[in-house]
C-alpha cells in the first residue's frame, strides 16, 4: 500500500461505532430534565465530540444545579446498557479496518470517551480484534479533551510517529479542530453529522468507502 500517512487515528463514537445517536438521545434528555429543553438534533450540534465536563459546564452555565459525579454515573449506566443492546459498527468500517490490518498499517484510537466506554464500544460492535496490538488513547489518559490536541498528540507519541505523518478520521467539528491543532490532517466522516459541520476537514466524506483512496488503499 502506498500511503502518505504513517498512522491512521480513529475517533471512537460516530467513526468506529454508531454510538452517537444513543449518547445524544441521553444527553438531550439530561439537558431537558435540567431545565434546558433540548432535542436530539440540538444535542448533536451542542455536544457532539465534547467531553462530559463540557456538558456539565454548559448546564451549569444555563443555571442548572448539577451533581457531576452522580450524573456521570447514571449517564454511563444508561449509555452502556444501550451499547450492549443495540450498538453496531459504522457501515463499511469493519472492511476498512480489515484492509488496513492486512496491509500491516499502524492504526490507533483517540477518543474523548473514557476507557470503559471505548472498550465496551469496540467489543459490543465486534471490531475490538483489530485493535489488540494498537494504541488506544482515551479521556483517562489526558487532562484536556477535544478540541485540544492532547489525545491525538498522545496517540502519535505512543505510536512513535511524527504528528505531521498522521491522519485522523473524525465526525465532529471539535475533533477536526483538535486534529489540526495537533498538526494532522483530518477526514470528516459525515455519517450522522451534517456535512456542513465538518467543512473544515481536509477531506469530507459521507461514506466509509470514500476513505479508501484517501489512505492509498486499492478499490474494493
Amino acid at each position: 500500500m502506498t500511503s502518505t500517512f504513517d498512522l491512521v487515528i480513529f475517533d471512537h463514537d460516530g467513526v468506529l461505532v454508531d454510538s452517537e445517536i444513543i449518547a445524544m438521545e441521553l444527553l438531550a434528555d439530561i439537558a431537558t430534565r435540567h431545565g434546558r429543553p433540548t432535542t436530539t438534533p440540538q444535542a448533536f450540534n451542542r455536544y457532539l465530540g465534547t467531553s462530559f465536563d463540557f456538558v456539565v459546564d454548559d448546564l451549569r452555565g444555563a443555571g442548572a444545579t448539577v451533581d457531576r459525579d452522580g450524573l456521570y454515573d447514571s449517564f454511563h449506566d444508561d449509555l452502556f446498557e444501550g451499547f450492549r443492546a443495540r450498538l453496531q459498527p459504522i457501515p463499511g468500517m469493519p472492511e476498512l479496518l480489515a484492509a488496513l490490518t492486512d496491509a500491516q498499517h499502524p492504526i490507533a484510537i483517540a477518543s474523548s470517551g473514557n476507557s470503559q466506554r471505548v472498550s465496551l464500544g469496540i467489543t459490543s460492535s465486534g471490531v475490538d480484534h483489530f485493535f489488540r496490538e494498537s494504541v488506544i488513547i482515551t479521556a483517562d489518559d489526558v487532562t484536556r479533551g477535544k478540541p485540544y490536541p492532547d489525545l491525538f498528540l498522545a496517540a502519535a507519541e505512543r505510536s512513535g510517529v511524527d504528528p505531521a505523518r498522521c491522519i485522523v478520521i473524525e465526525d465532529s467539528p471539535f475533533g477536526v479542530e483538535a486534529a489540526h491543532r495537533a498538526g494532522m490532517q483530518a477526514i470528516g466522516l459525515a455519517h450522522r453529522t451534517p456535512a456542513a459541520n465538518l467543512s473544515d476537514a481536509d477531506h469530507l466524506v459521507t461514506d466509509v468507502a470514500e476513505i479508501w483512496p484517501i489512505l492509498g488503499l486499492p478499490a474494493h
